[in-house]
């Protein structure tokens, strides 16, 4: 399961239901590597303008670091999410952690093979939106039809 505990600053910037949203990519991670995924997420702003980052310290404890100067849209939140949640996923899965100080250049960086694998998890914003405002309509529905209780 992926736990994500975001600081109060980004919950209440984004409005995201963090809760949901992990189970959400919980879901869709064990289904595409058939393996249990176990780790705990924390999320706060970026003090680096422009820049959202991932760090950890072992492989079950990560911190990411959101921007907060970009335009915020929900697109450009679910995405650099999903970028950063992909590196966690290059450690925990693959063992692989990127060393950055080796790029001399930022087309380096921006062309190495762990850079291009997490923009590839960035083309599943939009179905990952889809599912998040389904999940979110059908909490509602279900309270409206009245079935959170018995009668």
């Amino acid at each position: 399961m992926i736990k994500i505990l975001p600081s109060k600053g980004i919950k209440k910037a984004t409005g995201i239901d963090f809760d949901l949203l992990g189970s959400i990519l919980t879901t869709m991670i064990q289904a595409g590597h058939r393996k249990p995924i176990d780790m705990t997420v924390h999320m706060y702003k970026s003090r680096q303008a422009g820049v959202s980052y991932v760090e950890t310290y072992d492989s079950d404890w990560f911190t990411i670091c959101l921007d907060q100067t970009s335009k915020q849209t929900r697109k450009f939140i679910f995405g650099s999410i999903l970028h950063e949640i992909r590196h966690c996923c290059q450690l925990k899965l693959w063992n692989y952690w990127p060393c950055t100080y080796k790029f001399k250049t930022y087309e380096e960086y921006f062309n190495s093979k762990e850079e291009r694998d997490a923009r590839k998890a960035e083309k599943l914003t939009r179905q990952l939106i889809k599912l998040y405002d389904m999940h979110i309509n059908m909490k509602k529905q279900y309270s409206k039809v009245g079935l959170t209780r018995l009668g």
